[in-house]
């Protein structure tokens, strides 16, 4: 192993070392209670927007939407295209949405 060390520039065997003492280091572990704490901290953060936020994350869709289409015009795409790859995400979340609260009744009965 020496000789192939030898060979190395300074900065590759600096590396080997860094690398061999990175694998020689322990494996990370989370808490046993990592689990419930990321619960916990989810709900906390999954409560609804006030309405400041709303309208904030509601302006950023909107220019990211007008910058997307914006770009995607100058590019050549036409607006039926646009319009699909704009629009279709949207109607794919809320299909997603109705079919897991049962609207269309198929939910698991």
């Amino acid at each position: 192993m020496s000789d192939r060390m030898s060979g190395m520039d300074p900065r590759e065997t600096e590396m080997d070392a860094l690398l061999r003492r990175s694998m020689a280091a322990p494996v990370p572990r989370v808490s046993p209670d990592f689990h419930q704490a990321l619960a916990r901290e989810l709900r906390r953060r999954s409560q609804p927007l006030n309405p400041f936020g709303r309208i904030l994350l509601t302006g950023y869709g909107v220019v990211a939407a007008v910058v997307s289409v914006v770009v995607m015009r100058g590019q050549g795409l036409g607006w039926v295209a646009i319009t699909l790859t704009t629009l279709s995400p949207v109607a794919g979340l809320e299909l997603i949405r109705r079919l897991r609260r049962g609207r269309w009744g198929m939910a698991s009965e």
